[in-house]
């Protein structure tokens, strides 16, 4: 019996057609919005895993973002993250990413650990009416909402780097057994804002969501103002 011709390579699969380059992504035109606010270790703890050290009041981080160009072709995610420490060292560790994009999301789950699902998002920015986001999963209901009147122009400070930390697991083949991987991944986005705008900003979570999502089991304690370098 004759062997087959295509070599084992480090691409996704399926590898007669890899999903994606594994290389390092370069976005452009992308809007961004973000609230932040504090919660209670109670209502936290028990999704920070337990290697992984937070403050009393956990800062979170809930954000949406419109790519409009992007490797995987344009699409719009949400990321929800807390300030945490591992190691003595900063990141923001990533809780849940629902995004609109098939490919974006076998990019940044298999490669990096983001926990991404897919989902449907609208994003409608304006500097006059408002802007207004929310994030539909299932599709047909509403997670989350976001609505943001600005207010200020900020300046433009040179870089708004952003460093996330990951959990990376496969689970095994074999029902019962371990993980055939577990790893903590640090991912660095280098961020170039061209535009900043502070304001008030609200995050909406509706109280009929069917089922328990990270963004709807945390308490929100305060809002934060979003500290720009």
């Amino acid at each position: 019996m004759p062997f087959g011709h295509l070599p084992i390579s480090d691409d996704g699969i399926p590898q007669n057609n890899p999903p994606y380059v594994n290389g390092v992504p370069t976005f452009d035109d992308v809007t961004v919005l973000t609230v932040r606010y504090r919660t209670s270790f109670a209502s936290i703890s028990h999704l920070i895993p337990e290697v992984i050290e937070v403050e009393e009041e956990p800062l979170v981080t809930a954000t949406i973002l419109d790519y409009k160009i992007a490797p995987a072709g344009p699409f719009i995610e949400f990321i929800h993250t807390v300030e945490a420490k591992y190691l003595g060292k900063s990141y923001d560790f990533c809780l849940s990413l629902i995004l609109d994009n098939e490919i974006a999301v076998l990019t940044g789950r298999e490669v990096c650990g983001f926990p991404k699902r897919l989902g449907r998002l609208s994003l409608t920015p304006s500097t006059s009416n408002g802007t207004t986001a929310h994030v539909e999963r299932p599709v047909g209901k509403t997670l989350v909402g976001f609505s943001f009147k600005p207010t200020i122009k900020k300046s433009l400070p040179s870089r708004l780097d952003k460093a996330f930390l990951n959990l990376r697991v496969f689970p095994s083949p074999v029902a019962g057994a371990p993980a055939s991987l577990k790893e903590l991944v640090p991912c660095v986005f280098d961020i170039k804002p061209q535009e900043v705008w502070e304001g008030a900003g609200e995050l909406i979570l509706p109280e009929n969501y069917p089922q328990k999502e990270a963004v709807n089991r945390i308490e929100i304690l305060r809002k934060e103002v979003f500290p720009l370098p």
